[in-house]
């Protein structure tokens, strides 16, 4: 029977992801005064999504799909096993410490890099050692954040997490937009252009670098919006409207368009700070390309190991319109102050029927042994 690694880790992840806005949202209604651990609640909710919720999406897709890109056997099952046990030690100590927790956090992210690295490094697969660098840099930001680095350790992970999706993302969006036109005969677009692939890396890359280091710097906004324009155009080129008949293809592409929103907003807060927030830019990002790439790349690989890659589910429909509703109404929120403890609410509630849907959706395949 084949390996699914990823069931466990999906699971646990949409679980942590409802509680631990369910949690937050009260928490947060109450001034975020601080808890137990010495965390006011707008730290706790990053810390649970950022450095909880995520490693274990990137621990189910990684340890599923990186046998498949290298070409080397799949992990043994005591292997997945022990590193879901660590997660949920993950969580018990960051009950406890918040620094403990964080410790553990990166423990579990270096485990994963290493078992990644190995895959990697034994296929010499020289593509994919740009995942391992921001896997690097993603561990190395909770341990930051562990130390009392914030917050340039949080604009690290999110620079991290935004640059994998970028590589991901980028790589999958396109191959299921043309494995499901071709399914159904439609002639699909020629390879994507270098300079286009690799300007769009650049001004990304050298415009997340700046952000974390100044974020106020010119140079962040005028990078930014050149990697606006780059990845718009990168977008563009998938012709992501061609698959507008798959809500899962289409969920794909909404996913990566936020990234573009997101550095958009970026240079409006450099060019005027008074009036843009960087956190509308912040959860463009996180909420809807991290959130609606994870909902989306999480089901597209269940359905591709259930053997039915593009079969209509509504619920997982409905998944992906709750988290882009959920994105808006957060960036709204920033925008307009007046509306912002409504627009926080009404984001964070159809965040939790984001994940709630989604677990609804593939119940039976993430429940079944």
């Amino acid at each position: 029977m084949p390996s699914h690694p990823y069931k466990p880790f999906f699971l646990i992840a949409a679980l942590d992801a409802t509680l631990g806005i369910a949690v937050w949202l009260p928490w947060e209604s109450m001034s975020g005064r601080i808890d137990t651990t010495g965390t006011n609640a707008g730290d706790w909710h990053r810390n649970v999504l950022l450095f909880g919720t995520i490693p274990a999406i990137l621990a189910g897709f990684l340890l599923t799909a990186l046998p498949r890109w290298t070409g080397r056997p799949v992990v043994p099952p005591p292997l997945p096993r022990g590193l879901v046990g660590l997660w949920l030690g993950v969580r018990v100590a960051s009950l406890i410490s918040t620094a403990a927790g964080l410790a553990l956090s990166a423990t579990f992210m270096l485990a994963v890099s290493s078992i990644a690295a190995a895959q990697i490094i034994a296929a010499r697969d020289r593509r994919d050692f740009k995942i391992l660098g921001l896997l690097c840099v993603f561990c190395g930001s909770i341990m930051l954040t562990a130390t009392g680095g914030a917050p340039a350790s949080y604009r690290l992970a999110v620079a991290s997490l935004l640059g994998l999706v970028m590589v991901i993302g980028g790589r999958v969006t396109p191959a299921l937009t043309c494995a499901f036109l071709g399914g159904r005969g439609v002639s699909v677009d020629p390879e994507p252009s270098r300079a286009v692939e690799g300007l769009s890396a650049a001004l990304a890359g050298a415009a997340l670098i700046v952000w974390v280091l100044a974020p106020q710097h010119p140079a962040t906004g005028i990078l930014g919006a050149g990697a606006a324009v780059a990845h718009a155009v990168r977008l563009l080129r998938w012709r992501g409207w061609r698959s507008r008949a798959s809500a899962s293809v289409t969920a794909l592409h909404f996913g990566y368009g936020w990234i573009v929103v997101g550095f958009i907003l970026l240079g409006l807060y450099v060019l005027n700070p008074n009036r843009f927030s960087q956190a509308a830019a912040v959860h463009a990002w996180t909420i809807g390309a991290i959130g609606t790439m994870s909902i989306a790349i999480m089901s597209s690989m269940i359905r591709k190991h259930s053997r039915r890659p593009f079969s209509r589910n509504g619920a997982a429909a409905a998944a992906f319109v709750s988290v882009t509703v959920s994105a808006v109404a957060r960036v709204l929120a920033e925008a307009f102050p007046a509306w912002a403890s409504a627009g926080t609410e009404l984001s964070a509630t159809f965040w939790i029927a984001a994940f709630v849907l989604f677990l609804w959706a593939f119940r039976d395949v993430l429940l079944r042994r």
